[in-house]
């Protein structure tokens, strides 16, 4: 079960939230979501993250808002991490934009995990690109939760 929506706050923000549920504990999710040099193999749109996972730490983020093209958008965020349950950022990135991200592990009953991507972009260049860059990042959050969720998945059938 997934979802992906965006919501329209004003002209120049814009609030996007992802989720899905994975058959699999959260310390699982959590270990796929953390393990930053797999993501090459299963992660879409976010399709690296250079740097350790650790409270207050800074992390290089790779893009690649158009998968049929090779450009990636590269992003240095500082990190705060909830060790286990979540990390975020929340800072100004290309055109102006603050961009406040984050992703979170909730468990739920029978050993499952609901996955939790969300944002919100705004200032900046938001008035002019929000709807597009919005509907954007929802396809592309869903699609790197569908592949979290595989992994996640993959590794407990495989221990």
């Amino acid at each position: 079960m997934e979802s992906g929506s965006s919501e329209k706050v004003s002209l120049s923000h814009h609030k996007i939230h992802t989720d899905i549920v994975v058959d699999a504990p959260p310390d699982v999710v959590w270990s796929v979501l953390t393990d930053t040099a797999s993501y090459k193999g299963w992660a879409a749109f976010l399709v690296g993250i250079h740097g350790e996972i650790k409270d207050g730490s800074t992390i290089t983020v790779d893009f690649q808002l158009d998968s049929s093209k090779e450009k990636l958008t590269t992003l240095d965020h500082t990190i705060t991490v909830v060790d286990g349950t979540e990390f975020y950022w929340a800072e100004k990135g290309p055109g102006g934009i603050r961009d406040n991200h984050h992703f979170r592990v909730e468990p739920l009953e029978g050993g499952k995990t609901r996955f939790v991507q969300s944002d919100e972009i705004m200032g900046g260049i938001t008035f002019l690109m929000g709807g597009r860059l919005a509907k954007m990042y929802v396809d592309g959050y869903k699609a790197f939760n569908r592949g979290l969720k595989a992994e996640a998945e993959r590794r407990v059938q495989s221990a």
